[in-house]
């Protein structure tokens, strides 16, 4: 009876302590710190709302901390600065009687109802003028969490490029912070990369898309932000770029002779040139950076962000039985995908094989060495 408690006893600890190492305790919030040194064109004020624009960031600043993503603000179209009024779908969306499809189609149906509603109380006649901004506070409150995962390598190598580190924040609006984040334009991963740049680069194979790798998108990140800014002259300018494109951007900055970015969005004249989205792209990224900054002011506490991702890098010489990697994350799927994102589901299938020359990410933690690939460092 003694030995069969003990053999209890054992068994026990060994399942308590294979539970404590995959339940990590997330991290308290606390505010970024930027402490930099020897950075292109930086200091202090470089990310400080201009004045022209103080307007469109507070919008996006209650879009991110008083709206949630089945609430939503009318506003006159191209024009944050005209609200028309407000929504909210909650309750459509709380009914669990209805499929995800129906509640769809039902909050078309209210929205189009609210729309012409407003435009007769407002006298207008295009009801295409009237725009529906959804709210993010939800979206942004997850994203603070999951940034824990990959914003200390993202900081490195940045600081390593001598770049601004608040840029590692455009996350925040690209992706925030889904590893597995896609566009119906075509960008994709955390950064929202286009094929065209990741082309340039090489990363886009039948077996693995680079772009949704953390580190390889990363590096690419770091290398658009550094061309823009020698190309334009301007942290606010190299942030808008990101989204419009340099060329496009210096030409309007060309023909308007003029790199201030406030004027450039509001001027009557050149605001022509922006969509919606490029037109917003520097407010909606400096209310980001205001709100992560600030998370306490806006959302309950406490406030926890994930435990970096801790993971080796490997690349194959050889092929990999799906099997044998499935293996190194305890037939784990969905773990294998958060770690290795960028590899195509046709090879993660029970069969198949992964060829030589792609990159296979495991876990730094009780992950075995691979004999068939090389080990990266980054």
């Amino acid at each position: 009876m003694r030995f069969i408690i003990v053999i209890l006893v054992v068994v026990l600890a060994v399942v308590i302590n294979a539970r404590t190492q995959l339940i990590r305790t997330p991290q308290s919030w606390s505010p970024p710190q930027w402490i930099q040194t020897n950075t292109r064109g930086y200091d202090e004020k470089t990310f400080s709302v201009p004045s022209g624009i103080k307007t469109e960031v507070d919008f996006w600043i209650k879009i991110y901390t008083q709206y949630s993503t089945q609430q939503g603000v009318f506003h006159l179209s191209g024009d944050t600065e005209v609200i028309l009024g407000e929504i909210d779908l909650s309750q459509v969306y709380a009914n669990p009687k209805w499929s995800l499809i129906r509640k769809e189609k039902e909050s078309e149906i209210l929205v189009r109802r609210q729309k012409r509603i407003l435009a007769a109380r407002h006298k207008i006649k295009d009801i295409k003028k009237i725009r529906l901004q959804m709210g993010l506070k939800d979206r942004m409150q997850e994203a603070i969490k999951l940034s824990g995962r990959y914003l200390p390598m993202m900081e490195k190598i940045f600081q390593e490029n001598r770049l601004p580190l608040e840029l590692t924040r455009v996350v925040f609006v690209e992706s925030s912070f889904n590893v597995l984040a896609g566009s119906r334009v075509g960008a994709s991963g955390l950064w929202q990369i286009m094929p065209r740049v990741a082309n340039k680069f090489k990363y886009i194979s039948k077996d693995q898309d680079l772009r949704n790798h953390p580190v390889y998108a990363t590096l690419v990140a770091a290398q658009i932000f550094k061309e823009n800014h020698q190309i334009l002259k301007s942290w606010p300018l190299a942030v808008t770029a990101y989204n419009h494109g340099v060329g496009s951007l210096g030409k309007i900055v060309k023909k308007y002779k003029s790199n201030d970015i406030a004027y450039l969005i509001d001027n009557v004249n050149s605001k022509r040139s922006f969509g919606f989205a490029s037109r917003n792209f520097y407010a909606t990224y400096l209310a980001a950076l205001h709100v992560e900054r600030n998370a306490n002011l806006y959302f309950p506490e406490p406030i926890y962000k994930d435990d970096e991702i801790q993971i080796r890098y490997f690349q194959l010489k050889k092929k990999l039985p799906y099997e044998t990697l499935l293996a190194a994350f305890d037939q784990d799927t969905k773990k294998l995908k958060l770690y290795n994102p960028h590899l195509k589901s046709r090879n993660l299938k029970p069969g198949r094989s992964l060829p030589a020359e792609v990159i296979v990410n495991l876990p730094k933690e009780h992950s075995p060495r691979l004999a068939q690939a090389t080990e990266l460092e980054f």
